[in-house]
């Protein structure tokens, strides 16, 4: 008995450090960014700007590990018929749910999104955060966004105050 709590003590030990870390991540990125460029380096190909020069978009981190994400293009109108309507649905990107931290790994298990597909997924991306600028970036994936073609998505963020 005593070895057992001695092996549940050491690996509270153990496993404490990971945990404060991973709660002053969240912290850090606690509050509201706004977008302020996203490009995807298509490999072997070219630098796009699936959202334009001048997307929009906000991400909303709370301390207790939520976030939310909406992505616009730029010069967005309102929709006169279904067709325009179709085209507004595919220049908007939107998902909430949990993260969770590890080093540089901001993983989101998605609970709702405007894909139904990433609904219940897991998206993983890699994060640098510098003051108030904040990067995240996909590992290299097949696009949602150019079907057929791998792609590495990275995305610019400035706190806003």
């Amino acid at each position: 008995m005593v070895r057992l709590l001695a092996l549940a003590l050491a690996a509270y030990c153990y496993l404490q450090p990971a945990l404060v870390l991973a709660d002053d991540g969240a912290r850090q990125l606690a509050g509201s960014w706004k977008l302020t460029a996203w490009t995807i380096q298509i490999i072997g190909g070219e630098l796009t700007e699936p959202m334009g020069h001048d997307p929009k978009g906000r991400a909303v981190f709370t301390p207790d590990g939520h976030v939310a994400f909406i992505i616009a293009a730029a010069n967005r109108k309102p929709a006169a018929n279904d067709a325009e309507s179709a085209a507004l649905l595919k220049s908007l990107l939107a998902y909430t749910g949990n993260f969770t931290i590890e080093g540089d790994r901001l993983t989101t298990k998605v609970d709702i999104s405007w894909n139904e597909l990433l609904t219940g997924q897991d998206q993983v991306r890699f994060f640098k955060l510098e003051g108030d600028k904040l990067r995240i970036r996909t590992a290299e994936q097949s696009s949602a966004v150019y079907p057929g073609k791998k792609v590495v998505g990275t995305l610019d963020w400035e706190r806003e105050r």
